[in-house]
């Protein structure tokens, strides 16, 4: 009840900005914040946590003008100059909600004497990619590099340690995992809706769009769709379940008709990851498992065979996974594009091996590549292989520290999983999906820069040192019952054998305890009776 009402607080907070901006005023939108926010940040502690979630999931980050376009009208990751004209206003909203759910969090710890950090290697690694992040930022600023641009690249690092630390700390009751999973369910189901209608109303239109939605939701629509199957396999009962079951058809539809490649890549690894854990789980079941899995890898096989010349619908999956065996020419161009890329960036990595060449540096072209900036304007700063991004704009210590985060939030998440509690074992699953899913989008297709997709991973990875902690206070309590009770198990166990000694046995006589002439105890003359 507690997670259905965080989401709905966060839920509503979301509406009444859309409804401002679609009346022509944005700037009510700064009194709204400005009254409701604090209020509801103070009195539910989950709130931030929640509202990002759903936000994430739910707002774009560019605008359109689609009329059905509702959601991208709300400015949350556009800075205030770009949104409304304001002068040197490069402060986006969601950074202004950020540091005002940090006010309130850190002003309510201090109220009731609980502020403290508890180290963990995910806590410390996060920590540690974000100092990374700010040394590269003043370096690359000394090297000459764009102001603007450079803050832009340095945003993905400060949302994602934003987001891990508010997880983090404000997650203290296991029903602010269930209201996460709600934000997900809610947030990406509505972006499922809105896909299914505009795929209905844009069936007539020659040519037809290359996407629908952008390319974040690809990431998105595939934790949805494993959220609502994890939730069949692993027995997670409840209006959770329902509600995402509902919504999974149009989340299908959409993703289908957004026709992104990179969606058929996660999807099939963070299902892999999801068998793995169901067949580590349940014992009893692992011989259903395994011929699952074997008819799964036939019948898509299959699938690919039949479909991969098609232009249907249904067949953009078998399209995308043919597109890596035997490109067509559209596929051809933009994989050439991409491999010229990452020759490009292999090289540029060697010239700043050790320390990187820092935020708001173009990108050195060795090989000469086509000129994409009309498509993409910040495509000569962060490239579609943002795995390799990391490494050149980090240098090697950043990229290690980068990847010793990703192995510490891996493991946290399978800890989770292994949990007896089914509610604890589907949020672990879905932190561990929720990061292989952005490095897949990341090595593909801009995952690891991308403002949304940081923010929930960060949220994730937060959620699950959150979920570490509880799981240790319920040990403790749990250890500390068995302390109190254990004593008096033992005096039961023994109470029965204090019992009289059977009558009809011959009794020896007592001792009587004196120490003989020769002090080697009693003698046999001290023997009486």
């Amino acid at each position: 009840m507690t997670g259905v009402l965080l989401f709905a607080l966060a839920f509503l907070f979301g509406s009444g900005t859309g409804v401002l901006v679609l009346g022509g005023q944005p700037f009510a939108i700064v009194f709204f914040a400005a009254v409701l926010m604090p209020l509801l940040f103070w009195r539910v502690p989950a709130s931030p946590v929640i509202f990002l979630v759903v936000t994430a999931t739910s707002i774009e980050r560019f605008a359109e003008n689609a009329p059905d376009a509702i959601t991208s009208r709300i400015p949350l990751f556009r800075s205030l100059q770009d949104s409304y004209g304001m002068s040197g206003a490069i402060v986006t909203p969601i950074e202004v909600i950020l540091v005002l759910a940090l006010f309130v969090g850190v002003a309510r710890a201090v109220s009731e004497r609980r502020l403290g950090l508890r180290p963990s290697p995910l806590g410390a690694a996060v920590a540690s990619v974000l100092v990374i992040a700010v040394l590269e930022e003043l370096y690359g600023l000394s090297r000459g590099g764009v102001f603007n641009i450079s803050l832009w690249e340095l945003r993905p690092f400060v949302y994602l340690a934003v987001a891990y630390l508010l997880a983090s700390q404000l997650v203290t009751k296991t029903s602010a995992l269930d209201a996460i999973l709600w934000g997900i369910v809610i947030g990406t189901g509505l972006k499922g809706v809105l896909g299914t209608e505009r795929l209905i109303s844009l069936a007539n239109v020659v040519p037809h769009p290359e996407a629908i939605l952008e390319h974040e939701e690809s990431f998105f629509f595939s934790i949805f769709m494993l959220l609502t199957v994890a939730m069949w396999v692993l027995g997670r009962r409840g209006k959770l379940r329902l509600v995402a079951t509902l919504l999974l058809p149009f989340v299908v539809v959409a993703d289908l008709g957004n026709d992104r490649r990179t969606a058929w890549v996660i999807l099939p690894s963070i299902f892999i990851a999801l068998w793995v854990i169901a067949y580590q789980r349940m014992p009893a079941r692992r011989k259903v498992l395994s011929i699952v899995g074997a008819v799964t890898i036939v019948v898509g096989s299959g699938y690919v065979a039949a479909f991969r010349n098609s232009t249907s619908l249904l067949a953009h999956p078998a399209n995308a996974i043919w597109s890596q065996i035997s490109p067509n020419a559209r596929d051809s161009s933009s994989d050439l594009y991409r491999v010229i890329e990452n020759q490009n960036l292999a090289l540029d990595i060697r010239e700043s091996f050790i320390t990187g060449t820092g935020f708001g540096v173009p990108i050195n072209h060795p090989v000469a590549v086509f000129d994409a900036t009309s498509l993409d304007p910040l495509i000569n700063y962060v490239p579609h292989n943002t795995i390799l991004y990391v490494w050149l704009r980090t240098g090697t210590l950043g990229a290690i520290l980068f990847w010793f985060m990703i192995g510490a939030a891996i493991v946290a998440a399978c800890r989770l999983a292994r949990h007896a509690d089914v509610n604890l074992c589907l949020f672990g699953t879905m932190a561990l999906a929720s990061i292989i899913a952005w490095l897949i989008q990341g090595r593909l297709d801009k995952g690891i820069t991308s403002f949304r997709v940081v923010i929930l991973v960060g949220c994730m990875m937060g959620a699950v040192e959150a979920a570490r902690r509880l799981r240790q206070v319920d040990l403790n309590a749990r250890s500390s019952r068995e302390e109190v009770v254990r004593p008096q198990v033992q005096e039961e166990v023994m109470r029965p054998q204090l019992v009289p000694f059977p009558a009809g046995y011959p009794r020896l006589p007592p001792v009587r305890r004196r120490a003989s002439l020769y002090g080697r105890g009693p003698s046999r003359y001290d023997r009486t009776g």
